[in-house]
């Protein structure tokens, strides 16, 4: 009977030693778990860029997605053309919709004066906004359907 005594105790000292092994890898593995998250955490800052972006035509309709977005100066917006037909400007000569604010150069994303020249589908377009307040953009081929609104912050 000496001899199962002795087994069981020392199976649970061997017991003990695994379990104590194995909680205090799962907690050092939480401790970096926790460090890494505060890295990522960082690193996502850090990644977050000043780009925003708006789909035009998203699915074939007749909008931008989104229609209002709101910036900071110095930051920058992408349009992208998920269909074909489209154009986005604020320049005042091609909508009576279309605002800039005092000081700011409208912007269009084609070249010339044919406010009716469209974008392929696939294409992307960009404007970094410096002047703040706010400027409507539409697309000319297809308002007032397709108006949009950008609200620049200082």
């Amino acid at each position: 009977m000496a001899d199962e005594t002795h087994s069981r105790r020392g199976y649970l000292k061997y017991a003990g030693a695994i379990s104590w092994i194995a909680l205090s890898g799962c907690l050092d593995a939480d401790a970096s778990d926790d460090e890494s998250n505060g890295d990522d955490d960082e690193d996502d800052a850090s990644d977050e860029s000043d780009d925003h972006e708006v789909i035009v035509g998203p699915d074939g309709d007749w909008e931008f997605d989104p229609e209002e977005l709101t910036i900071t100066v110095g930051e920058t917006v992408t349009w992208y053309f998920d269909s074909p037909g489209h154009n986005v400007t604020s320049h005042p000569d091609a909508d009576n919709d279309c605002e800039n604010p005092e000081g700011a150069e409208p912007f269009t994303s084609y070249d010339g004066d044919n406010h009716n020249a469209v974008i392929e589908e696939g294409g992307e377009f960009e404007h970094t906004f410096e002047v703040p307040g706010e400027y409507v953009y539409v697309c000319t081929p297809h308002t007032p359907q397709m108006v949009g609104e950008i609200y620049v912050e200082e």
